[in-house]
């Protein structure tokens, strides 16, 4: 007696209470397809810095900035700075007598984000 060799039901593992299924190979080739397109934008990105070797990595804080810097064997540094800016996103006049605050004026309205 032989085995059928039908079409296989996709095999559910519950994780939680989510049920998922495997990758089908066409999932497959479209995610690795996906993935090669977004490592070439990133590649072009800093286009200097690729094929290039390491020799150490730096960091400081100075006045409010982060400086990142990545030094290379041939003498040459990629450095990213990072600066948090504190500004005004409101300004309210308000009543606190009774224990709740009850606002009188709104001055400005808060920036979306």
């Amino acid at each position: 007696m032989s085995k059928k060799r039908g079409s296989k039901k996709p095999k559910v593992v519950w994780v939680g209470s989510t049920p998922v299924t495997r990758i089908t190979p066409e999932e497959l080739k479209k995610l690795h397809k996906l993935m090669k397109k977004r490592l070439a934008m990133r590649r072009k990105k800093y286009p200097e810095v690729r094929g290039q070797v390491v020799d150490y990595i730096t960091h400081r804080i100075d006045d409010g900035t982060l400086y990142f810097t990545v030094w290379f064997k041939d003498k040459t540094a990629f450095s990213l700075r990072y600066a948090c800016d504190m500004f005004v996103v409101g300004a309210d006049y308000s009543d606190w007598k009774t224990g709740d605050e009850k606002i009188i004026r709104r001055y400005m309205k808060p920036i979306p984000r």
